[in-house]
């Protein structure tokens, strides 16, 4: 057979016709010698060989193309009244998949075989054909092979241990995958190289990890024949409708108290702090209580209290400690906390006077400071869900300025604090008719969410089909994988002048459309998130969703990272979060629908950069190379005597595998840059129509082109340094960027991707990070002309499904060193 094809093991009903090896249910006592026992070894090896042939034929013929070791899952039954044979053997990597019983007493199971150690298993089945123990004089391996009545080609259902049917061909459902743990990282692979959508969080038990994938039979059945990881099937997962029904909402204290005594939670973990600005937070909920402090809860105005008024605030809590409690509540093993919640009240309790907009930064700035006066020390990710509606566009306000102070540390140069806030980006009105989600883009960003250093929060979702009896004749009104319809966007903004807006994308829930009137309907239950309530001795879960939800998944993730190293700057964290998001298949298939980049620039403005993953984050996988650089650069320079210039441009040599790169010549691999910093504003009269009046300074980055010459590459940098404005000046566009030069406007977080065949990226082996106009350098400030910003910059190599190991060819084990730091 051809190396190069993928070997197809589980095996969809029509594509086979297999024969049955069923026998009629007899009781048979197998002689311990003689003729017998040969006859039947060579029934199962022609058994065995033959499930094999039909499996390898059937992808000959399908002309599925596949680089790597797929094995054979193999079906066997017993004898009635027999024990399950032992079929394992855990050094070759032979497992057993599932296993059961027939009504009639024969034990059945599947097994996985790599395909390396199919000789393995004809090896021990002709030892235990020719073998004899010269004790006891009994076949050798009796107790493995005896009761076996066949073996024979595996099919999906093979699998499948759910009690309800398994979906029907062509329909697009949640399946649990129940994997092998140490076989994970190539299941996710093999799922996104067949465009299905992975489900967030995973359940994590002592010898299997579910994952949850929304795809047809079909799909799934490609996924498990190539990536040698499932183990078991099952229908969908479990939603919020669940644990809200009549029956279990009555049993809610059981599984958070289940949930409480699951609880791990770091000794050190009071050194890093998710900080909530919102309605207050109620820590008598058994869940919040161990993680939220009486002295970590604070108020803008002491006369408002501390508890939670609303419900909001501790809803939000939930999220941002636990994620989404429909993942949690149902696994078995322990629930972590690496970081602790701080509360600042900051929306009034009824009776008080309601917050003048202009005082929402004023308020906003004094809430911040609260926490940090009172424990200095902590490292925070803030986060904030509150959106002045009907207020919106890119121009900025007093709040949305005062956000991008306080993000990029006060206006003192030589005290800075800088702060990373996590910002919802508002949602659109309730009661929409689901036709009105086609002029999407009429509904904007609500200030303070276009603040150019906050990251914003917009939503998709993966929460479907409705589960509800009631509600299943109704239609969601997203499809999975797409932007949920409570989410803002900034399509509408003009595009160098304006932030890309939402950046990330998370979680927050479906709607569902009300068959009589068309109309969207929010709060239905298995299409909203799960978490903490305001009222734990009531009922202590809650329903959720909207971009307040999305917001508080992101804060979260920013938290753990901090908790992971508290070394990150928060540039750092906004930039990881942000290098981690990957785009929907969904939301892939439109952005690269159209080759034109002022489109895909259109659909960035809905969705961002796409969906964060934390996993992503925190380490790079070994066909990943990651390399991180923290640096401070000096945009602009004055001298006595003279008018401020353009100082710096950092150039770094990038340490590519070279040979490994050429080696795999035309195979596709994806570079992707972030480079995160903060800029000082300078919301001025005249900001809104140059970002260069709104920023202290401007960063950019360029990658050098085949063939260029380094001291070509470096010219033409200098040629691009110090721009005022937007609009690049490159004679020749850059074949292989998938955003272009022209994605990179407005804000202080830019990312790109090269997509291109390995040989190209081997020859571009320079990066450089340059500084363009802003208001530092025209002001009458000296310091402010010498001034200093930092900067993150995150740079991937994803060379896809290929067995070369980049990362550990570079011989790199932390960041990367600045080549080159010339004077422009």
């Amino acid at each position: 057979m051809p190396s190069g094809y993928l070997r197809h093991h589980i095996l969809v009903d029509q594509f086979i016709n297999r024969k049955s090896y069923k026998r009629p249910n007899r009781t048979v006592t197998r002689p311990d010698l003689g003729r017998e026992t040969e006859r039947h070894a060579e029934k199962l090896k022609r058994d065995f060989a033959e499930a094999c042939a039909i499996t390898d034929e059937f992808l000959l013929s399908r002309d599925v193309e596949f680089e790597g070791d797929p094995g054979n899952y193999i079906d066997f039954e017993t004898l009635p009244n027999h024990p399950l044979p032992n079929l394992s053997w855990t050094s070759k990597g032979i497992r057993l998949a599932t296993s059961g019983r027939t009504s009639d007493g024969n034990a059945i199971g599947t097994i996985y075989v790599p395909e390396r150690e199919r000789e393995f298993i004809r090896t021990k089945l002709n030892e235990y054909q020719t073998k004899r123990s010269e004790k006891s004089g009994r076949p050798s391996h009796e107790t493995r092979f005896a009761s076996i009545e066949y073996f024979r080609a595996a099919r999906l259902e093979s699998l499948w241990v759910d009690r309800r049917p398994i979906p029907d061909m062509g329909a697009k459902t949640w399946w649990e995958c129940w994997c092998w743990p140490d076989r994970i990282a190539n299941f996710a692979a093999k799922a996104l190289a067949v465009n299905v959508t992975l489900g967030e969080g995973r359940l994590h038990f002592a010898e299997r990890e579910v994952v949850f994938v929304f795809a047809d039979r079909q799909m799934i059945a490609r996924i498990v024949a190539s990536s040698d990881a499932v183990a078991e099937l099952r229908l969908g997962r479990d939603d919020a409708s669940f644990y809200t029904c009549d029956i279990s909402r009555n049993d809610q204290h059981g599984w958070v108290e289940a949930a409480v005594e699951r609880l791990e939670l770091d000794d050190d973990r009071a050194s890093v702090a998710v900080c909530l600005l919102d309605t207050g937070v109620n820590r008598a909920h058994p869940l919040l209580e161990p993680i939220f402090s009486a002295e970590d809860l604070h108020s803008v105005n002491p006369d408002w209290g501390v508890d939670d008024h609303h419900g909001h605030g501790s809803e939000m809590s939930g999220l941002a400690i636990f994620g989404d409690l429909t993942n949690i509540l149902g696994s078995s093993g322990p629930i972590g906390s690496h970081y602790v919640g701080e509360s600042i009240k900051l929306l009034p309790p009824d009776g008080f006077e309601p917050t003048a907009p202009q005082s929402y930064g004023l308020i906003t700035q004094q809430a911040i400071l609260r926490p940090e006066i009172a424990k200095p020390d902590r490292s925070r990710v803030y986060c904030m869900a509150v959106t002045q509606p009907e207020v919106f566009g890119p121009r900025a306000t007093s709040w949305s300025a005062t956000l991008d102070l306080s993000s990029f540390g006060g206006d003192e140069l030589s005290d800075l604090l800088r702060r990373l806030i996590c910002v919802s980006a508002g949602n659109l009105p309730d009661g929409l008719h689901h036709t009105e989600l086609e002029d999407r883009d009429n509904y904007e960003i609500e200030d303070p969410a276009h603040a150019w250093n906050v990251l914003t929060a917009g939503g998709y979702t993966q929460k479907g089909p409705i589960a509800e009896a009631s509600f299943r004749h109704w239609a969601c009104a997203a499809a999975v994988g797409a932007l949920s319809p409570y989410s803002r966007v900034s399509a509408a903004w003009a595009r160098g002048v304006s932030p890309i807006k939402p950046e990330l994308v998370l979680e927050a829930g479906n709607q569902g459309i009300d068959t009589a009137s068309g109309n969207m309907i929010s709060g239905i239950d298995s299409l909203s998130l799960l978490t903490t309530s305001n009222t734990p001795l009531d009922h202590p879960l809650a329903l959720f969703w909207a971009t307040s939800a999305a917001t508080a998944l992101l804060a979260g993730m920013g938290a753990e990272l901090l908790a992971d190293n508290n070394n990150l700057w928060p540039e750092t964290v906004r930039g990881l979060l942000t290098h981690s998001a990957q785009w929907t298949p969904t939301m892939e298939r439109e952005l690269f629908a159209t080759s034109q980049k002022s489109q895909r620039l259109l659909m960035l403005r809905r969705f961002g950069y796409g969906v964060p993953n934390l996993e992503r984050a925190l380490r790079s996988a070994s066909n990943s190379l990651a390399l991180v650089a923290q640096q401070e650069i000096q945009p602009f320079i004055r001298e006595r005597g003279k008018a401020p210039r353009f100082n710096q441009a950092h150039f770094y040599d990038l340490p590519w595998p070279k040979e490994s790169l050429l080696e795999l010549a035309e195979h596709e691999v994806r570079l992707r840059v972030t480079l995160s910093y903060f800029i000082e504003p300078n919301p001025s009269a005249d900001a809104p129509l140059s970002p260069a009046r709104y920023r202290s300074a401007g960063l950019r980055f360029d990658l050098r082109r085949r063939n260029e010459t380094q001291s070509a590459f470096e010219a033409r940098i200098n040629d691009l340094a110090g721009e005022e404005e937007e609009a690049p000046t490159a004679a020749t566009e850059d074949p292989g960027r998938v955003l272009g030069e022209r994605s990179i406007s407005a804000g202080s977080l830019h990312v790109d991707e090269w997509r291109c065949n390995a040989a190209d990226l081997a020859d571009r082996s320079s990066i450089a990070i340059f500084p363009v106009g802003g208001w530092w350098k025209t002001s009458k400030d000296h310091a402010r002309n010498n001034g200093i910003m930092r900067y993150a910059l995150i740079i991937t190599i994803d060379a896809g499904d290929v067995e070369q190991d980049l990362w550990v060819e570079t011989a790199i084990t932390a960041g990367i060193e600045i080549e080159q730091n010339l004077e422009i």
